[in-house]
């Protein structure tokens, strides 16, 4: 294949080790609005889709709760930054994207987070400065494992879909990658085994971010 011109990244389980520091502000956030809070394997099990969507999938809460879906969000974000704070980056991560920045290749962070918790993270890390482009929660009308999020990504890089790469964690995101028509890598480094991310068809599987560079 032809080198790629642009990566595409997941956050959360790609870039950043985060699943209990998020599953610790999610359960502070379903006790704020008095919902049933789940157990962390159902929350994990929904790792990849807008907080919402778990609110109303994990918990009852009606889609017309509009109330109560504002004050989740809300205390969500308030949680975000304080169980951050333990949060890791992923092995070889940083190298990584430093590797592709350094061909002088655009980078694009695709992720179902509002756009203030990701670049708190971003910048927690050092990773902002190396990214170009940030696809959230607040700029997409449908959420992974529908391709919105990657295509709109592509457009902001410019270039074509089949020139870029996509690396992701969840089977949402190898789905979503796929009907893009990107380049799609999974990687195992959050909490899906291989086996269910190889079912979704990536074209490629790794076990470490750091070999998706003889791509670029």
């Amino acid at each position: 294949m032809e080198k790629c011109k642009a990566l595409l990244t997941d956050l959360d389980g790609t870039l950043i080790r985060s699943e209990d520091c998020i599953c610790d502000a999610l359960m502070c956030a379903f006790s704020h609005v008095k919902a049933k809070v789940p157990e962390k394997k159902e929350i994990m099990s929904m790792f990849g889709l807008p907080v919402e969507q778990m609110l109303i999938k994990l918990s009852g809460v009606r889609e017309t709760e509009k109330e109560c879906i504002e004050e989740f969000i809300a205390e969500y974000k308030r949680q975000y930054p304080v169980h951050m704070a333990n949060a890791k980056l992923i092995d070889n991560a940083f190298e990584t994207l430093k590797y592709v920045h350094e061909k002088d290749l655009q980078i694009c962070l695709i992720t179902s987070e509002r756009r203030k918790n990701a670049e708190h993270i971003l910048n927690q890390f050092d990773l902002l400065s190396m990214i170009q482009h940030i696809v959230s929660r607040d700029d997409v009308h449908n959420f992974k494992p529908d391709p919105e999020p990657l295509l709109k990504g592509v457009d902001k890089c410019g270039l074509y879909a089949k020139d870029c790469l996509y690396i992701g964690e969840s089977p949402f995101d190898i789905e979503a990658g796929v009907r893009a028509g990107v380049f799609t890598v999974a990687v195992a480094s959050g909490s899906w085994s291989k086996e269910s991310l190889i079912a979704c068809n990536p074209n490629v599987f790794v076990d470490d971010i750091s070999e998706i560079k003889k791509f670029f």
